[in-house]
């Protein structure tokens, strides 16, 4: 998309805003994720780093918010303590062009306690209907190592594959990225990589099975101190967001404001006679039902009574490998 450099403000396109959800359970790394992000593609951080995209913040609430995170890395050496409350945090992507610089969309992130990611609660569900694309975390570390773990997150498995299967029925474009984070604390080598591979066949499979467009990304942001300072190492660490938004904006030229329960009701039947209101009611209904029959269907594709059929991830267009992030490969 391409913005006047006019001087008259009512001469320049309106950019384009998306709403990405979060999925993944408390302490998983969604706020390290963000701030390791920000912290990589923002525009003071890139003086001796330059690249061709950055993030702005919207607000100056979003930006203190923000470097008081890295703020409190850089002063104790840690990672920052989960989220208690949901927060929103808007940006704007840029890009140097033969223009001058180009506003290529604007883009809100959810920030969202783990326990809050219950498609039954309210707030959740207002944020999944208002989305355009997702961001499902998983911790790689605790997926290889604990038994326990692989159990505890079937039912983000759940709720990622509603989402998905009414997606596919509608043909609504919608992509998610599979984050996996704490991939440094991992033993590098192809061996870990199969067993992470291994342990996500119960999602792989069934997203497959709905044609759903994902891509996976191994999450690496230690912290490294020098001189008495600590930061965040986040080389690659905006390669999911990068490849979701170049996914928005190829698919939404003329709809940047066909959110998922837009895309869900547009031209069927229900979002014909129905009014807005329950037109958003019909649809949680249809996620929640969906969620709970996730179980069943992983049996069904655990004793080989349904098969995938297996669909080729689209390539990026603003991100490097969606696969290896980080220059890591677990």
């Amino acid at each position: 998309m391409k913005v006047s450099t006019g001087a008259n403000p009512k001469t320049r396109a309106t950019p384009k805003t998306f709403n990405l959800l979060s999925i993944g359970q408390r302490g998983v790394g969604k706020t390290v994720f963000l701030a390791g992000s920000y912290a990589e593609l923002h525009a003071d951080n890139l003086s001796n780093h330059p690249q061709p995209f950055w993030f702005e913040c919207l607000d100056s609430d979003v930006q203190d918010n923000l470097e008081k995170i890295l703020s409190h890395v850089a002063r104790t050496g840690l990672y920052p303590p989960a989220t208690i409350k949901i927060t929103s945090f808007d940006f704007s992507l840029k890009q140097h062009s033969l223009w001058g610089v180009k506003t290529l969309c604007d883009f809100r992130w959810w920030d969202i306690p783990g326990e809050s990611c219950n498609i039954r609660n309210p707030d959740f569900q207002a944020m999944v209907l208002g989305s355009h694309s997702c961001c499902v975390f998983i911790n790689a570390n605790a997926l290889v190592h604990y038994q326990e773990y692989s159990e505890a997150i079937e039912d983000v498995f759940n709720q990622v594959v509603a989402i998905a299967s009414l997606v596919s029925q509608h043909q609504v474009q919608y992509s998610f990225a599979l984050i996996l984070t704490q991939c440094d604390l991992l033993e590098p080598g192809p061996i870990i990589q199969l067993q992470v591979e291994q342990s996500l066949q119960a999602l792989i499979t069934r997203l497959d099975a709905v044609k759903a467009n994902y891509q996976r990304f191994y999450s690496a942001i230690p912290i490294v101190s020098m001189a008495g300072t600590s930061t965040l190492q986040a080389r690659g660490a905006a390669a999911p967001l990068l490849w979701l938004l170049a996914e928005l904006n190829k698919h939404h030229p003329f709809h940047s404001r066909q959110d998922l329960v837009n895309g869900l009701t547009q031209n069927q039947s229900v979002g014909q006679i129905l009014p807005p209101h329950l037109r958003r009611y019909v649809m949680i209904l249809s996620v929640i039902s969906l969620s709970v029959l996730g179980a069943i269907a992983s049996l069904l594709f655990a004793t080989g009574l349904l098969t995938s059929t297996p669909e080729q991830s689209l390539e990026p267009e603003l991100s490097p490998s969606p696969v290896h992030q980080s220059g890591v490969t677990p």
